[in-house]
């Protein structure tokens, strides 16, 4: 203010109204502006704002689509508004992706990024249950590549980025006595998935490590390794009573206990931009049904600002 000490108190008064005054009509103009435009086909839907300051990109998670994510995930009136342009992808049928799964899908979000004029300069990618998985591989994958689309940040919502750590959780599920049928068939899935996929006990843990983006059990993060400057955001809700009357699940084979191992190993390795999210009694279906494995445990208000920083 040294460069003022000479205006007088009404000069000063004077200045500020002004200086408020435009402040508040650039919002107005800004809002006023800002178009919002919705594209939809077959592996996507885009909701584009013209004022676009950022790119979010969304994978929805397992067996659910772009429509669904739109639904459950109430981000996307919130951020269009705050000049963010919204891709929720129809991708939700992979437990994990390999090297083909990423350019392809690298290739269709570029086109429709070079399609619809979109910047990519203030990139993020996010997804739930496996969604964010892929979202956390496909990062990897550009961010090592020559891709013109460099995420600045990744976030997960409760998501199984541990596949070894999923397969040895369905090991301990078969051996339940007190599973129904209908509760074991899912992890009898897994394992029969996963061994024919990469092979018996001895090469399985050798195999899985090649696509699953970490493993906590050989404290392996090499498919993630290119993510260690970006912003990294786990968001989970550790309801260990839910789990076990529900799904009869004991923590260490929970979504939550692996993300909190993650960031253990994240920090011990000097990852400073990684943040796990923990919330209580957030996690609710979009039927009113309690599930601390849903969209709703993430503030999408705390997250529009974290993607604006």
């Amino acid at each position: 203010m040294k460069h003022y000490k000479h205006i007088t108190n009404f000069g000063i008064l004077l200045l500020l109204i002004l200086v408020i005054s435009c402040k508040n009509k650039s919002k107005k103009i800004d809002a006023e502006k800002n178009e919002i435009t919705t594209i939809q086909n077959d592996d996507y839907e885009l909701i584009k704002s013209s004022e676009s300051k950022a790119l979010l990109i969304v994978f929805p998670g397992g067996g659910s689509t772009s429509k669904e994510t739109k639904r459950d995930f109430k981000i996307v009136e919130k951020a269009t508004e705050k000049g963010i342009s919204v891709l929720l992808m129809n991708f939700g049928r992979h437990l994990w992706i390999e090297k083909g799964d990423s350019e392809q899908l690298s290739n269709l979000i570029l086109k429709a990024i070079k399609d619809n004029n979109l910047k990519t300069g203030n990139t993020f990618i996010g997804g739930m249950s496996i969604g964010g998985t892929v979202a956390l591989s496909l990062s990897d994958y550009l961010s090592k590549t020559n891709s013109l689309l460099k995420p600045k940040g990744v976030f997960v919502i409760d998501s199984p980025i541990d596949l070894y750590a999923l397969y040895e959780s369905s090991q301990k599920d078969i051996v339940r006595k007190d599973f129904s049928e209908e509760r074991l068939a899912e992890p009898k899935w897994i394992i029969n998935y996963f061994e024919e996929e990469f092979g018996g006990k001895d090469s399985l843990l050798i195999n899985i490590q090649k696509v699953s983006p970490l493993t906590i059990k050989t404290n392996n993060i090499d498919n993630i390794k290119k993510l260690k400057n970006k912003k990294l955001r786990f968001y989970t809700e550790p309801d260990t009573l839910w789990w076990k009357e529900n799904r009869q699940t004991d923590f260490e084979s929970t979504n939550a206990y692996i993300l909190q191992k993650t960031n253990e190993l994240l920090n011990d390795r000097n990852w400073n931009n990684v943040e796990l999210i923990q919330t209580k009694e957030k996690g609710y279906q979009n039927d009113g049904d309690r599930n601390p494995h849903s969209w709703s445990i993430v503030d999408t208000d705390n997250l529009i600002n974290w993607i604006l920083e």
